[in-house]
């Protein structure tokens, strides 16, 4: 099971945009606190920590003792969900595609979702649309 946890002192929407991801790919979510890497690497080989840092949120995949995976976001809208929840995320970027297979549950969507985009379900009929920098 993936974990998900945020930077040591999160803005609300990182914290929520966290938790709602560690429910899209199956993973855990965990209180980051004073926590340090090696202590959130011994809960499980891979960890998801997302941030933000000036205007741009940044998630960072971790795995094993393979170099982290850095994904820059622009922005995000959240939207109600209609019809069924669908796990996992959908990305139409190759390149955060091939960075993220093998690590976390992702799909690539290609020409389904329009420029640069990871689009994911959260909990309570939420759909969550990431910009990703190129």
């Amino acid at each position: 099971m993936t974990v998900v946890t945020t930077s040591r002192k999160p803005l609300p929407e990182v914290r929520s945009l966290a938790r709602s991801l560690a429910f899209a790919i199956g993973g855990g979510y965990v209180t980051r606190g004073k926590a340090g890497m090696g202590e959130l690497l011994s809960l499980d080989r891979s960890v998801v920590i997302v941030s933000r840092s000036g205007s741009y949120f940044c998630i960072q995949v971790f795995s094993g003792d393979e170099p982290p995976v850095d994904i820059t976001v622009r922005s995000f809208v959240v939207e109600e969900r209609a019809g069924a929840i669908t796990r996992g995320l959908f990305t139409s970027d190759s390149s955060v595609y091939e960075a993220l297979k093998g690590r976390i549950d992702a799909v690539f969507a290609g020409e389904d979702l329009p420029g640069h985009r990871i689009v994911f379900d959260g909990t309570q009929r939420k759909r969550y649309t990431l910009e990703v920098a190129p």
